[in-house]
């Protein structure tokens, strides 16, 4: 009997070690998942997340037409469920952070806090299909932004962005160091990635999605998420083939 009950133990002790270790190296995977760069617009628009590797040196946030408006409200007027994309976001210190405003007719005013709490960084309004003023992330941790003005329903657009020094690997050097998003409709998608790769710009990936809004004659029922990719711009170019993108797209 005595026999046995120490087999008993000494199973549970392997099991449990077994599991121990499991733990720690799935723990391990994860925590090493969380640091590799994921600008896939696919899991962008699922998870409303986006990991930069350390060769991206400028992100354009951007502000969806409609971003202003939040869940709840008696008829739905958002096209996507995110006031910014990517609304959070993994950088490494050094990173360049600008808005993009594809909110047509509206102004917007972006505040950062940095860890503690504090205001660090003040936009200044901003109007449509125009950028912000950039401000350059050194610090590492976590910062909170939103934008100043209340909403319908109270509405506030916030978002963080992760300052991380940890540093992140890819399969092989990327050739591009600035990364953005844009939203189009879906029924002129491929015109406009034409629009968009002669301005310059390349396209890392598109997700396809039946917009929140049900659909209009205008912009149809589904909508694209195009991320984009520059190299060797500076954000005032940046912003200057942005906006000439973004003139001819159907959102009021």
């Amino acid at each position: 009997m005595e026999k046995i009950n120490l087999l008993v133990v000494a199973t549970i002790s392997a099991i449990l070690t077994i599991g121990v270790t499991y733990y720690f190296q799935t723990d391990m995977i994860f925590a090493q998942t969380q640091t590799q760069p994921n600008l896939n617009a696919t899991s962008v628009y699922d998870s409303g997340h986006m990991i930069l590797g350390d060769n991206v040196k400028h992100l354009v946030i951007l502000i969806p037409n409609e971003g202003h408006h939040g869940p709840g409200e008696e008829d739905e007027a958002r096209f996507i469920a995110q006031p910014f994309v990517p609304q959070n976001v993994v950088i490494e210190p050094g990173t360049q952070v600008t808005w993009f405003n594809g909110d047509v007719g509206h102004e917007h005013n972006i505040v950062v806090n940095d860890p503690n709490g504090n205001q660090v960084f003040d936009t200044g309004e901003f109007t449509e299909l125009s950028t912000s003023r950039p401000v350059v992330f050194n610090d590492t941790g976590n910062f909170e932004y939103a934008d100043t003005i209340e909403y319908e329903g109270g509405f506030v657009m916030t978002g963080n962005i992760t300052v991380t020094d940890e540093p992140s690997t890819t399969a092989s050097p990327a050739t591009y160091d600035t990364v953005g998003a844009l939203m189009v409709p879906s029924m002129d998608v491929q015109n406009i990635a034409t629009t968009i790769k002669d301005a310059g710009f390349g396209i890392d990936s598109m997700q396809n999605f039946r917009d929140l809004r049900g659909g209009q004659s205008d912009t149809g029922d589904e909508q694209t998420l195009v991320i984009w990719t520059a190299n060797g711009m500076d954000l005032n170019e940046v912003a200057s083939k942005l906006d000439t993108i973004s003139q001819p797209l159907p959102y009021e």
